[in-house]
């Protein structure tokens, strides 16, 4: 969906509803949005964040969150900052307020964690999932029996909602990539999952506050 971090959602910016719970964040020090949009730019200050200039070379659709993050920690060097963590908030997620950060934050400390990701557990059972074959055959991705076992025998599934990442710096640059080990859940509602990737996520997410505000 085109130009979708500056589509109207609920009477503001989508990216605004992630820079706003960012500043509200009890753990957040700095908040800075990464773009090479001047109309994002624009927006983003206005309410409340600092630019993090893009190169266009990072804004491709084959542009991964690790290369945003490693330009990101590249800016905060050359500016004399050094934080022990930072804070990936995707503005596609709306409905990730402060209280969801600070409280990841709160997993992150206590777990002396490398990443904490967001997740929630959907509807369906990862565990019941099949995997195809070379042969064309399929089979229990989780195990042969797994697909034909009772949901309660099976171990719950969940699936990251890329509403937070919270990473450990000193991690991260080690091997230069989103830390793979020492990373802990925290866990989020379905609806509160919700990441805007089209116009029917937009018209899903309208609803959603229009619920809330019932």
């Amino acid at each position: 969906m085109p130009r979708k971090n500056v589509l109207q959602l609920g009477g503001k910016p989508l990216v605004a509803w992630t820079i706003e719970a960012a500043l509200d964040a009890k753990n957040i020090d700095l908040v800075l949005v990464s773009t090479e949009d001047e109309e994002i730019a624009s927006t983003s200050t206005k309410f409340g964040a600092q630019i993090i200039q893009r190169p266009v070379a990072l804004a491709q659709d084959d542009s991964t969150s690790e290369d945003v993050v490693t330009h990101a920690l590249s800016h905060f060097q050359h500016s004399g900052l050094s934080p022990d963590s930072i804070a990936l908030l995707q503005p596609t997620s709306p409905f990730r307020t402060a209280t969801h950060i600070d409280e990841a934050y709160a997993v992150f400390e206590r777990k002396d964690a490398n990443l904490v990701l967001s997740v929630f557990e959907p509807s369906f059972c990862l565990a019941k999932a099949y995997q195809l074959n070379q042969d064309g055959t399929i089979s229990g991705m989780f195990s042969p029996n797994s697909p034909y076992s009772r949901r309660q025998d099976l171990p719950a599934g969940y699936i990251p909602n890329g509403a937070i990442y919270l990473i450990n710096c000193r991690s991260y640059l080690q091997g230069t990539c989103i830390p793979k080990n020492r990373v802990y859940p925290y866990l989020m509602s379905q609806d509160d999952s919700l990441d805007i990737d089209s116009k029917e996520d937009l018209l899903a997410a309208e609803s959603i506050i229009g619920r809330k505000n019932e």
